[in-house]
């Protein structure tokens, strides 16, 4: 197993996935600015992964606090700001620094800095580890739901899979969240051959999610982001399943740019759509998707492809991170309690009860 992120003796460690695939480099820090960079940058990147990098993150800002007890609150509600300001669309970032937020709110006042401090450290870990556990579970929903899907269509053949952007090991700590359901279906059976997508700017898909499942063996094909819907009328994709860095209350989705597209192409050609993504994810408080913030990233990152340039330094760009695909397209949501279908406002509100 590939280890995006790890955190012992003090030390955060990443494997900075700007270079894959053609370097793996991995960084070494005790310095929570240079872990929010990380962030900021996508050397760390992937929903689940930033949350976990977040809650480690936090760890290595309180490990630098030189004060006393009294001073501590004021220096910990600037360290939680600058964390949240890192990403503003990834939920499970604020999720995992709620999380922190919970643990000193709750033993602030009784216990020294130094217990408080571990308590936080055990609960970043916990973080990490229930993102591992949580893959395990998505996957084994969303292939018990796909077998249901596909009953009669697998009686006869493999399934034809697309996937956008990266939502494995380097995304998610465990085995992923969309790519963990086609590893499982892979596993069992079920998959012929998985479809990625290059997904622009940053080709995730084509650097990160190939390199992943080369990695593991499993046959796949990298596409442009503006070919599916060609395949799609070829008839040489069955379903599509990606991650989302937010879900809202009636199951509009955002994740990365580019998603809304192919679930356009998927209704238009009769293809389950599917999202597969951790309870964290999803953002009950928000209603729908228009109001979710859209991280608009700088224009180099359209203008330059690894620092050579492209285009004119004056192109005038839009450069929107993500995209929000609605409810309405999606066959599903898949989640580490059960697949969420149909009636999202309640389905996915039933998930935080009990």
């Amino acid at each position: 197993m590939i280890d995006a992120i790890s955190f012992t003796d003090n030390t955060f460690t990443y494997l900075d996935q700007r270079y894959l695939p053609l370097r793996e480099e991995y960084i070494s820090t005790r310095d929570h600015l240079q872990a929010i960079e990380a962030i900021k940058t996508l050397a760390v990147r992937g929903a689940p992964l930033i949350g976990a990098s977040a809650g480690y993150t936090v760890v290595l800002g309180i490990k630098e606090y030189k004060g006393d007890k009294a001073g501590f609150p004021e220096y910990f509600k600037n360290l939680i700001a600058e964390v949240n300001a890192s990403r503003p669309t990834a939920v499970n970032l604020f999720f995992a620094t709620k999380k922190m937020v919970a643990v000193y709110e709750a033993n602030y006042e009784s216990d020294s800095l130094e217990t408080l401090f571990s308590k936080m450290t055990d609960e970043a870990h916990k973080i990490y580890r229930d993102e591992v556990e949580n893959c395990d579970r998505i996957a084994r929903h969303g292939v018990d739901l796909i077998r249901r899907d596909f009953a009669e269509v697998l009686k006869t053949r493999k399934l034809n899979v697309l996937t956008h952007c990266n939502t494995g090991t380097l995304a998610c700590c465990g085995i992923g969240t969309a790519l963990g359901v086609i590893r499982l279906a892979w596993k069992e059976g079920l998959i012929e051959r998985v479809i990625t997508s290059e997904s622009r700017p940053l080709l995730q898909g084509l650097r990160l999610t190939a390199w992943e499942l080369e990695h593991d063996g499993i046959p796949f094909a990298s596409i442009s982001d503006s070919s599916s819907a060609i395949l799609m009328q070829r008839g040489m994709i069955d379903f599509a399943v990606t991650g989302a860095d937010r879900i809202t209350a009636n199951g509009d989705t955002a994740n990365k740019i580019g998603t809304y597209a192919h679930a356009i192409s998927a209704r238009h050609h009769g293809i389950p759509f599917y999202i597969a993504a951790p309870i964290s994810t999803i953002d009950i408080s928000m209603s729908e998707g228009s109001q979710i913030p859209i991280e608009e990233r700088n224009a180099d990152e359209l203008r330059q492809i690894f620092g050579n340039q492209v285009a004119t330094p004056t192109t005038p760009v839009v450069n929107y991170a993500f995209d929000v695909t609605p409810g309405t397209l999606i066959r599903g949501i898949i989640t580490e309690k059960e697949a969420v279908t149909g009636d999202y406002l309640n389905g996915l509100k039933q998930l935080f009860q009990g």
